[in-house]
């Protein structure tokens, strides 16, 4: 739909038309008639409009901050099925924000969402139930919501399946060709510690044969990320050769560059 068909459309009391334009003036960063016109939409009881409108209020775009609006907007959309909206509003629960903490709530919010297929909810699902928030511990549960959540794409989800496999946790045998096929996918969408954890094992040869060219691809990728400690243990490969030609002056940069990344971070 062209934007000037949504402007003239949105004048003409089309609800959906409204949120659209919403979405156009947030490209725009012109953020109060963002809020102008979701507000509009939220009359009419649209979720989506809801549902957006709980985010400006909960990151203060376009009017005050203020988390207790953003909750009350964020239930009303839930109440109507929105699934992102059930998701926020289970963490407002959870970390007590804009309201008291209340697993209940957010074990009822998170359960709505992710049986729409909302992958953070399972993530979190997955840790109250292997950490027993608000809920009995539940190993086999927590790792059904991992594994739910992993396949349905989320990083931190494959990261933790990574993880869960590498060290042999949730009943899970040690299995570490699982857990690289899982960090390899956590990879793809630059999980930093998913990426420096290929890093080491290939470094070590945990599991796989030894591979010092490997691990300095995955410990530069995780560098570009801002791992400190893959900096220092590109430079242990240099130094002692580690599959590749030993090269002191790359060795002396790469530890010079962890050296500067953390000063900085002690500046900051």
């Amino acid at each position: 739909m062209e934007a000037r068909n949504i402007y003239r459309l949105a004048h003409e009391r089309n609800v959906e038309a409204m949120v659209e334009l919403a979405s156009l003036y947030k490209i725009m960063e012109k953020y109060s008639m963002v809020v102008y016109w979701l507000q509009k939409a939220s009359k009419a009881g649209n979720s989506e409009a809801l549902y957006q409108l709980g985010n400006c209020y909960y990151e203060g775009l376009g009017v005050e901050e203020d988390v207790k609006m953003a909750l009350q907007l964020y239930k009303k959309a839930a109440k109507k099925g929105h699934a992102d909206a059930q998701n926020n509003l289970a963490d407002m629960y959870l970390n007590g924000e804009g309201t008291s903490v209340n697993y209940k709530e957010a074990l009822k919010w998170f359960k709505e969402a992710a049986k729409q297929n909302v992958v953070e909810a399972m993530f979190t699902l997955g840790i109250m139930h292997e950490q027993g928030i608000g809920i009995k511990k539940d190993e086999k549960k927590a790792l059904q919501y991992y594994l739910q959540s992993a396949e349905g794409g989320y990083p931190d989800a494959q990261y933790r399946m990574g993880s869960i496999y590498l060290e042999g946790l949730l009943g899970v045998e040690k299995n570490t060709s699982c857990a690289i096929e899982w960090f390899e996918k956590a990879a793809q969408s630059h999980h930093i510690d998913a990426i420096y954890n290929l890093g080491f094992l290939y470094e070590h040869g945990i599991g796989v044969e030894r591979n010092g060219k490997k691990a300095l691809y995955y410990y530069k990728r995780a560098s570009l990320l801002g791992d400190y400690q893959a900096k220092l243990n590109i430079a242990n490969i240099y130094e002692k050769g580690i599959d590749v030609e030993a090269n002191q002056k790359a060795a002396a940069r790469w530890r010079e560059l962890a050296r500067q990344q953390k000063e900085n971070e002690y500046d900051q």
